[in-house]
C-alpha cells in the first residue's frame, strides 16, 4: 500500500459519501448496500464504487491539483432562440430559429425544453431527431403552426474553458469530474464532467456559461489515487434455498475490490463489507493493517455492505 508524499491532508472535517445500488438508495454512513449476482440474473455481476469526499455540509471537496484557467466561451448550444413552429408531421415538429452549433445534426439525441410559444402544444420537453443551423426537429407529435418568440434549452450542452491543461492532450481528461472556481459570473463555476480536453482547453458539461476572461481554476475530483479499499472476510453461504440463510456457512471473502473500487464476486453467495478510507490530516500509511493492507494513519471511512446473490 503506498500513499502520496506526506502533507497535512485536507485539514478539515470530512466524510465519504458513496451510493450503492440497492433500492431505495441511501448515502447514510454505514447504511450503503450493493447487490451483485453470480449469474447476472439477480443483479449486475460487478459494481463500480464511486465515492466522494465531502465536508460536513455535504459539499464535494476538490482533491486534485488545480489547473489554471484564463477564460471560458459561451456554452453551446446555450439558450436557442426560436421564431416559429410548424404543424406536426407524424411524430415530429419542425421548429425554426437561430440554432447555433446545430449544423449536420449535431444535436440529435439531446433533450430540449421548449418554452414561450403562445400555443401550449408547442411547449414541453422533447428529444431532438434532427438539427441544422436554422431548424430543430423535435419528437413532438402534437405541434401546431405558431409564429412567436420562444426558446429551446438543454442540460446536455458544453463549454470550452481555456488555460494550461496539464495532462489534457488527446482527450485524456474526458469523463473526469472537475470543480471550477474563480470566475466572476457564477454560472461559469461549479462541478462538471469533462467531455474533451487538450493541452490548452477543457470542455465541460456546463450549458449555462457566459463568455468571460478571468483567472480561475479547475480542480479534478478523481480521488482514486488517495482512496483505499478493503473487502473483509464474511460468511459465505454455499447451500440453502432461501435468501442468505447459512447451511452451513464458511468463512471467506465473497467479493474482491480493486484498487479503483470495482467490486466483483468470488464465486459464492454471501455478504461482505467493503471499507473505503481517505486520509484527512496526514496522508501517510498508518500502523494498523487489515488483511495485510495498511490503512491511512488519520482517516475518514465508509462501510459498504455487499450482498452476493445467485
Amino acid at each position: 500500500m503506498s500513499f502520496p508524499a506526506n502533507t497535512t491532508g485536507l485539514g478539515t472535517a470530512a466524510r465519504i459519501i458513496v451510493e450503492g445500488n440497492k433500492l431505495p438508495l441511501s448515502t447514510v454512513p454505514g447504511n450503503n448496500k450493493v447487490i451483485v449476482s453470480l449469474s447476472g440474473a439477480n443483479g449486475p455481476t460487478s459494481f463500480q464504487l464511486s465515492p466522494e469526499v465531502a465536508d460536513v455540509s455535504g459539499a464535494a471537496l476538490p482533491l486534485g491539483t488545480p489547473l489554471v484557467l484564463t477564460a471560458v466561451a459561451a456554452a453551446t448550444p446555450g439558450e436557442l432562440a426560436l421564431t416559429a413552429a410548424a404543424a406536426a408531421v407524424g411524430n415530429t415538429t419542425l421548429y425554426t430559429g437561430t440554432i447555433t452549433g446545430g449544423a449536420s445534426n449535431a444535436f440529435v439525441g439531446f433533450e430540449f425544453t421548449v418554452a414561450g410559444f403562445d400555443l401550449a402544444p408547442n411547449n414541453g420537453n422533447f428529444a431532438c431527431v434532427a438539427s441544422t443551423a436554422t431548424t430543430l426537429t423535435l419528437a413532438n407529435a402534437a405541434g401546431v403552426v405558431d409564429t412567436h418568440a420562444a426558446t429551446a434549452t438543454t442540460l446536455q450542452g458544453s463549454a470550452v474553458y481555456t488555460g494550461t491543461i496539464t495532462g489534457g492532450a488527446s482527450n485524456a481528461l474526458a469523463g473526469k469530474p472537475f470543480n471550477v472556481a474563480g470566475f466572476v459570473n457564477a454560472s461559469n463555476n461549479g462541478s462538471f464532467i469533462a467531455t474533451a480536453s487538450s493541452a490548452t482547453t477543457l470542455t465541460l458539461e456546463n450549458n449555462f456559461t457566459i463568455a468571460e476572461t478571468h483567472a480561475a481554476t479547475a480542480t479534478g475530483e478523481d480521488t482514486t489515487l488517495n482512496l483505499t479499499y478493503y473487502a473483509d472476510g464474511a460468511a459465505s453461504y454455499t447451500t440453502g434455498t432461501s435468501g442468505l440463510i447459512p447451511s452451513p456457512p464458511t468463512v471467506g471473502k465473497v467479493v474482491t475490490v480493486s484498487a479503483t473500487g470495482l467490486v466483483t464476486t468470488n464465486g459464492v453467495r454471501g455478504k461482505s463489507n467493503v471499507e473505503i478510507s481517505y486520509p484527512v490530516f496526514n496522508n501517510t500509511a498508518g500502523t494498523i493493517t487489515v488483511g495485510g493492507k495498511a490503512l491511512p494513519a488519520q482517516k475518514v471511512y465508509a462501510d459498504v455492505e455487499v450482498i452476493v446473490l445467485a
